[in-house]
């Protein structure tokens, strides 16, 4: 890793949940409610539930990225929870299924709120001329409805999610649509995100740099172990606010 000075960028790029905006909370309520109307006694197979859910959440992003046809986060979210269902040895109902997607979406919304410092650091790239967008594979339109609600859309000049381009981060097409829009060339900006794979990885592939922002406190060494050394970040951040040390 180097050091990083932001003056060097026309532009960032930056990752929406658990970057600018902490959403945690949602999937975790969501799922609880889902567990609570298919077991008695969830108390057992929650952790479980809750790891095959990311995982195959996970697994249906990697299929689009490897070539499947593409699907809305939606469907991939879906999708996941009905194999997970299924993994932890619970019978799928559609009708529940249909409710606890609409909340996932639901809560997503509900339950954001930025990162600590995000506000105070966007301004001061504001004020010194960079531009900043945002990519997401969120719901689409969440980003727009979110950082709308939080009044933090101004600061940016593109925000785009897998619809626009029907592709996910780390797919190219997405970082580029992006660039495209900001107007810059992959040598002037800069991408910031919170997951190895689907962020700094994504970058990478494109040819940008970026920061990596470890929210939470994965192994770098295994990262680079598992997807290359030329995947490696500028810099390795534990939180948002601390890039305000690089303005």
């Amino acid at each position: 890793m180097t050091s990083l000075e932001l003056s060097q960028f026309e532009a960032i790029l930056f990752d929406l949940d658990s970057t600018l905006t902490h959403t945690g909370e949602y999937a975790f309520k969501a799922c609880e409610w889902l567990l609570s109307k298919t077991a008695e006694d969830t108390l057992d197979i929650r952790e479980l539930y809750f790891r095959s859910l990311f995982s195959n959440y996970r697994v249906e992003i990697e299929s689009i990225v490897n070539g499947a046809p593409y699907v809305t986060p939606t469907k991939c979210v879906r999708n996941a929870l009905r194999k997970s269902l299924e993994d932890v040895g619970l019978a799928v109902v559609s009708s529940l299924l249909d409710e606890v997607t609409d909340m996932f979406r639901k809560l997503h919304v509900e339950l954001a709120k930025p990162m600590p410092g995000t506000e105070a650091l966007l301004q001061r790239l504001s004020a010194n001329g960079i531009k900043m967008g945002v990519i997401t594979n969120s719901f689409v339109g969440d980003v727009k409805t979110i950082l709308g609600a939080l009044d933090l859309a101004g600061f940016f000049t593109v925000l785009i999610d897998s619809g626009d381009m029907n592709a996910f981060k780390p797919m190219p097409e997405i970082f580029e649509y992006a660039m495209r829009g900001l107007g810059v060339t992959k040598n002037k900006v800069l991408f910031i995100g919170d997951e190895y794979y689907a962020d700094i990885v994504g970058a990478a592939r494109t040819g940008i740099p970026s920061v990596w922002v470890n929210v939470r406190r994965s192994s770098y060494e295994k990262s680079l172990a598992k997807y290359g050394d030329d995947t490696a970040p500028l810099l390795v951040l534990d939180t948002l606010a601390e890039l305000g040390n690089h303005i």
